[in-house]
C-alpha cells in the first residue's frame, strides 16, 4: 500500500539534541507516522518534546529517556486521540479518548491497542496492510514475525460484530484490512 494513500498524522520533535531529533524522526516516519523537527506548529498534529513548550494549541507528548518506543507510540496514539471527537463505526459510537464503544445503552471497553488499530483504519478510510498495522499500533519493524495482530481482530470482533463470523463492520481484505463504518 502507498503510505501517501492514507493519513499520516504529523509529529514536530523538538530535542536539545539533533542527533536524538534526527533518530526519532527516522523511527517515527519508520513506525507510520510524518515527522519533522522544524516546521510551522499549525502542520503538525503532536508535538514530541524533551520539556513542555509553553502556549503550544498542539497534544505534547514527553519525551523520556531511555526512549521506549512501544510507550512512545502508545503515548503518541493517546495524543492524537485526545483531539478526536467521536465517530460512528456501524450502530457503534467510537470515542477514541474513552477507549470506548456505545451502541443503545450497551458499553464496550477496548484496550489501547484495540483503540488505536480502530482509528488507524478510520483514519485510513480505506484497505490497511498487515505490516502497516504492526508498525503504526506497536511499533513493529517489517521483520517481525507475530499473530499479535490477528489475535486482536479476532477479539475486536467478538466485541463490535452482530455475528463475529461474518464480520461486516471490520473486513479481512487482500492486502490488509478495511473497516466499513456505513455497516
Amino acid at each position: 500500500m502507498d503510505p501517501d494513500l492514507t493519513f499520516r498524522p504529523r509529529i514536530l520533535v523538538i530535542d536539545d539534541d539533533p542527533a536524538i531529533r534526527q533518530i526519532l524522526v527516522e523511527v517515527l516516519e519508520q513506525a507510520g507516522y510524518q515527522a519533522d523537527d522544524q516546521g510551522d506548529i499549525q502542520d503538525f498534529q503532536v508535538v514530541l518534546s524533551s520539556a513542555p513548550v509553553p502556549d503550544c494549541p498542539l497534544p505534547q507528548v514527553t519525551l523520556t529517556k531511555p526512549v521506549r518506543m512501544g510507550a512512545l507510540i502508545a503515548a503518541i496514539a493517546q495524543a492524537l486521540a485526545e483531539g478526536m471527537p467521536p465517530v460512528h463505526i456501524g450502530p457503534w459510537r467510537f470515542d477514541q479518548a474513552a477507549r470506548l464503544l456505545e451502541k443503545a445503552g450497551d458499553k464496550v471497553r477496548l484496550t489501547d491497542k484495540e483503540t488505536a488499530i480502530l482509528a488507524h483504519l478510520l483514519a485510513a478510510g480505506s484497505v490497511v496492510g498487515r505490516d502497516e498495522l504492526l508498525a503504526r499500533v506497536w511499533g513493529y519493524g517489517n521483520d517481525i514475525s507475530t499473530h499479535t495482530l490477528e489475535t486482536h481482530i479476532y477479539r475486536l470482533r467478538q466485541k463490535i460484530e452482530a455475528d463475529p463470523s461474518q464480520a461486516s463492520l471490520l473486513l479481512t481484505e487482500a492486502g490488509g484490512y478495511r473497516l466499513n463504518p456505513e455497516s
